[in-house]
């Protein structure tokens, strides 16, 4: 498959410095984003260190070939990261977010950690394919689960008669209840990413994609500002993949600009 892609990375209007970086190798076929831990010292060392582990790695790896396990790789970056920030900053170490994808054939792989996010569009089908590791998420779901319980036993059998629909829609306020009742500061606090745990969990995914598909990667500085409404307006537009990044950009900018913004857009064709 034919590929045009685009990324961009912008300070955004409140942070002194950018600690986000990306990658595009189109001969690989590969794409990922990481934005590193600003609560940390060596945010910008952490995030830049992991891309150029990957330029690294994959200019070993012939464009015809197909790569290693993108969990394994993510595995032994992780392993690197957290050596290397343990020498340098020994109290507290580096962290980033981690976020890539691999196109092989008809294959999109996914390898993700942390709260940057990958969303694949498919006609006027926009799905989010990545879940945020923060404790939000992790309240969240717990409040979900904890909902889900009530209608549905250890078996899977429903113990009363609502229908799935409503079903559904009890477990989504419960969690929207469990948004308003959090901490501020879960939404941003992490539960996982690249080198603070040589044991780090790696999220995995893999779909089928096809000729006309199209996937954005980004940072939480567009995820957690700009609406899902306005992503899919912008991916779904008759651009570039430059301009839908510079829109993107730009509506988050338009938000405040709070936390450096980072897009990659490719076309599938």
């Amino acid at each position: 498959m034919q590929l045009l892609s685009y990324g961009i990375t912008n300070q955004g209007k409140v942070r002194n410095a950018n600690e986000d970086a990306f990658l595009i190798d189109e001969a690989h076929q590969v794409f990922a984003v990481a934005d590193g831990l600003g609560g940390l010292p060596g945010g910008a060392e952490a995030s830049q260190r992991i891309i150029k582990l990957l330029q690294q790695t994959y200019r070993q790896v012939d464009a015809e070939e197909e790569s290693a396990d993108l969990g394994e790789l993510i595995l032994g970056i992780n392993r690197i990261l957290t050596k290397e920030g343990t020498e340098a900053h020994p109290f507290t170490g580096l962290g980033s977010t981690l976020t890539i994808a691999q196109l092989i054939n008809d294959q999109l792989l996914i390898g993700h950690v942390g709260d940057s996010a990958a969303y694949h569009l498919r006609g006027d089908d926009l799905n989010k394919i990545t879940i945020n590791h923060t404790l939000e998420q992790e309240f969240i779901k717990r409040a979900g689960e904890s909902a889900r319980s009530r209608y549905v036993s250890s078996d899977g059998l429903h113990k009363t008669t609502i229908n799935h629909a409503m079903e559904q829609e009890f477990i989504e306020r419960a969690g929207e209840s469990a948004r308003n009742l959090m901490p501020e500061e879960y939404p941003h606090t992490l539960t996982r990413c690249v080198g603070q745990n040589e044991n780090v969990r790696i999220d995995q995914f893999r779909l089928t994609i096809a000729s006309g598909d199209r996937l954005l990667l980004c940072t939480d500085g567009l995820d957690n500002i700009v609406t899902k409404q306005q992503i899919y307006a912008a991916l779904r537009a008759d651009a570039t993949p430059e301009a839908i990044c510079q829109e993107l950009v730009e509506y988050a900018n338009a938000e405040g600009g709070p936390d450096n913004i980072t897009v990659i857009v490719v076309f599938i064709q």
